[in-house]
């Protein structure tokens, strides 16, 4: 039998033996192997903050390195047609974003993935409201001072954002619509380039990710205006909410694990499980609400059902603001 006909048959064996194994020996397998995560987003944002930490906390649990490579750009569809391309073996994961698999199916007619049939859930990470700031130097010092002054000149205030069809490119269109005023958009390539143009002045506010924003703020290069959650937040008595002012205004920003579909089963049952105990540790959970994050125990399916929610909640927030990217 020539080589390579044997080793294609070898390879074929191997795939069989493997499709018959019980699912529950493929579990107790994996990994045997580092595993990547493709993140669609860049370093230093609030989705690279929480991946990061969970990464950590998965190798040490499980024996092996889960490697975060970070793939931004196109609003993070460069990062997740990627991982919708990747080999449905527990290798490769991704985590999907608010923006990506909710914002850009209703504001790019064309995407290099179907979030509805390209991924499998694993496990929604946390949600977090975003942080509206402006530069230190700022005369604003209000959601208030903000609304009245766009209101006395028009498309003079400007927002800037991670890009074409991110969250804060969202929260910044909706704002503008819910309280009746004019803002021009800016976007940047990254959530960190975008809270640093209004930190140098450049720009007058952002809706930014907490994570980034509050070392910032602290610093004193930045100033908190207000969260966007419904009610204010217990981490942080003090920060006004933007529904405060603007009645019926809120935005979260949001992210979780995902594998390729057609993951084996019990390998999405084996992610999810750790990633459960990890974010039920006390250390854990304290060092993410710190940041602003906010950790939402659920099952692979309750989070298909909350993906579902939020891309018809988003549909009709686009078809409202008349956005469309391409």
């Amino acid at each position: 039998m020539p080589p390579p006909f044997r080793a294609l048959l070898g390879a074929g064996l191997t795939a069989a033996a493997l499709a018959a194994l019980p699912q529950s020996a493929l579990a107790q397998a994996y990994p045997s192997r580092p595993v990547r995560i493709l993140l669609p987003h860049s370093a230093g944002s609030s989705p690279d903050t929480i991946t990061r930490l969970l990464a950590q906390h998965l190798g040490e649990r499980l024996g092996q390195p889960f490697v975060v490579e970070n793939r931004p750009g196109a609003g993070g569809s460069i990062g997740l047609g990627a991982a919708a391309r990747a080999q449905p073996d527990g290798y490769t994961l991704t985590v999907g974003h608010v923006g990506t698999l909710t914002i850009n199916p209703s504001v790019y007619s064309k995407l290099p993935y179907d979030p509805a049939r390209d991924f499998a859930p694993i496990m929604l990470s946390a949600r977090t409201p975003l942080l509206v700031v402006v530069s230190s130097d700022s005369p604003y010092k209000s959601i208030g001072d903000v609304i009245a002054a766009a209101k006395a000149d028009p498309g003079k205030l400007t927002f800037s954002s991670a890009g074409n069809g991110t969250a804060s490119h969202m929260a910044g269109e909706y704002f503008k619509t819910v309280a009746g005023i004019s803002l021009t958009h800016v976007p940047f390539k990254s959530a960190p380039d975008a809270l640093t143009g209004v930190a140098s002045g450049n720009v007058t506010l952002t809706f930014g990710g907490q994570p980034p924003a509050w070392p910032l703020v602290k610093a004193g290069k930045l100033r908190a205006l207000a969260l966007t959650s419904g009610e204010r937040v217990a981490e942080f008595p003090d920060t006004p909410v933007v529904a405060e002012t603007v009645k019926g205004y809120e935005m979260f920003d949001w992210n979780g694990f995902m594998a390729p579909a057609g993951t084996p089963p019990a390998i999405i049952g084996t992610l999810h499980q750790e990633l459960s105990a990890i974010l039920a540790q006390p250390d854990v959970v304290r060092q993410l609400r710190g940041q602003g994050l906010l950790p939402m125990p659920n099952t692979p399916e309750q989070f298909g059902q909350f993906i579902d929610a939020e891309r018809q909640k988003w549909a009709r927030v686009a078809k409202e603001v008349k956005i469309q990217l391409d």
